[in-house]
C-alpha cells in the first residue's frame, strides 16, 4: 500500500475528534461502518477500503456491459481510486495510474483512451461532456485530494444507479471532510446520461 495513503489514515482516525473545520461539507470520523446503513441496499460493491487496503469486485468487473462501464469510469473520473504514478512520473504527469480505472480497462487518468471512451458514451450529455474538459491528475502522495470508501452499483433495465461514500482531505491544513452521494444514468444502446445526482450526505465533490 502506498505510504502516504497508510499515513493518511492514520492521521484521520486518531485526528478525528479534533478535525471540526470551516468546510461545507459535513465532518465525520473515517470509519467503513458510518456508511454502512446508507449503501448496504445500493446494489453491487465496486469499490471499497477495509483494513487500509483498497479492494476491487474484479470478477463482477469481468460481467459488465459497456454502458457500466462508462457509468463508473466517469464517476471514477473526479474521485481517487488509490492512483500513483506508473514507474518514474513523465513531465507531462501522462502515467498516473488508478486502481478502479486500470480495473475499468479505461488506461491512465485523463489519457485519450480514457476521456474518448468517455466523450463516445456520454456524446448526447453536455454537461457530462464539460466536466470531461477539467479531467485532472491527482496521485495518492498529494497533499489535497480525496478518495473512495465504498461505491456500489445498481442495475436494473436501463437505469444504472452509483451511490459512493468518499472521504477529502488537506494535509498541511490537517483538514478532512467526507460525503455520500448518488448519480443515477439511464441509456440506450448506443448511448449514456446521467438523469439526477443525489447529495446523501455531506456535499457534492
Amino acid at each position: 500500500m502506498n505510504t502516504r495513503l497508510l499515513a493518511l489514515l492514520l492521521f484521520l482516525s486518531l485526528n478525528a475528534a479534533a478535525s471540526k473545520t470551516s468546510f461545507s461539507r459535513q465532518v465525520l470520523p473515517l470509519h467503513k461502518k458510518c456508511y454502512d446503513s446508507i449503501l448496504s441496499d445500493q446494489g453491487v460493491k465496486i469499490f471499497w477500503l477495509e483494513n487500509d487496503t483498497f479492494h476491487i469486485n474484479e470478477s463482477y468487473l469481468k460481467t459488465i456491459i459497456q454502458q457500466q462501464r462508462a457509468a463508473l469510469g466517469y464517476v471514477t473520473t473526479f474521485v481517487g481510486n488509490d492512483c500513483d504514478w506508473d514507474g518514474d512520473k513523465k513531465t507531462d504527469g501522462s502515467n498516473l495510474k488508478c486502481k478502479l480505472l486500470a480495473a475499468l480497462e479505461l488506461g491512465y487518468q485523463c489519457s485519450e483512451k480514457h476521456l474518448s471512451f468517455l466523450r463516445e458514451w456520454f456524446k448526447g450529455d453536455q454537461k457530462i461532456l464539460e466536466d470531461l474538459q477539467t479531467c485532472k491528475r491527482t496521485p495518492a502522495s498529494a497533499n489535497i485530494q480525496d478518495s473512495f470508501i465504498e461505491l456500489r452499483m445498481l442495475t436494473v433495465d436501463n437505469t444504472i444507479t452509483i451511490t459512493y461514500s468518499a472521504v477529502g482531505f488537506d494535509f498541511k491544513a490537517r483538514h478532512k471532510w467526507n460525503w455520500t452521494e448518488e448519480s443515477i444514468f439511464t441509456f440506450t444502446k448506443n448511448e449514456i446520461k446521467r438523469t439526477s445526482r443525489k447529495n446523501i450526505e455531506g456535499g457534492f465533490n
